[in-house]
């Protein structure tokens, strides 16, 4: 399998493999809690949509003490190892996370949850949106929909 990691310019902040590891870790784990919080709020409130803010918000959680770019769009050209695809320009991924909410917006009532679940997941992958774990980022943001529109969430 080919390592499809995004290649950024960015100072490590934790040099040590395993406080890296141990700080990912748990990370990981508080990001699915604050995406379990979000779910219920959108399963309390059914007008809830989802805001680009909410992608950030998850990617800062999950990138906290990692990175100096935790929640934040990626500042400039990124490559993502062992792939063909070169992500769009930095100065253009706001206006296309607006886009992919504003679909995924449009088309809550008419498609599907696992169709929007899986749109979230590709155009999060595609846009490359941060300097650093968007295919995680992607992962839960699409899990949040998929619940979501589904109308069932993690018990809890």
């Amino acid at each position: 399998m080919a390592d499809r990691s995004s290649e950024a310019d960015e100072p490590e902040l934790i040099r040590d493999p395993e406080e890296r590891a141990r700080v990912e870790a748990e990370n990981t784990l508080r990001q699915f809690d604050a995406a379990i919080i979000e779910l219920r709020k959108w399963l309390r409130a059914p007008s809830r949509r989802l805001r680009p803010s909410d992608i950030s918000a998850l990617h800062r959680v999950l990138m906290d003490r990692l990175s100096e770019y935790s929640g934040i769009y990626r500042p400039a050209k990124i490559k993502i190892r062992g792939s063909r695809h070169a992500p769009p320009p930095a100065d253009e991924v706001q206006g296309l996370v607006e886009d992919l909410c504003e679909y995924v917006n449009q088309h809550w009532g008419d498609k599907t949850p696992v169709h929007l679940a899986a749109y979230v997941l590709w155009r999060i992958n595609w846009i490359h949106p941060f300097s650093d774990r968007n295919g995680r980022t992607a992962r839960i943001v699409s899990y949040l929909v998929l619940c979501a529109k589904s109308g069932k969430g993690a018990a809890g």
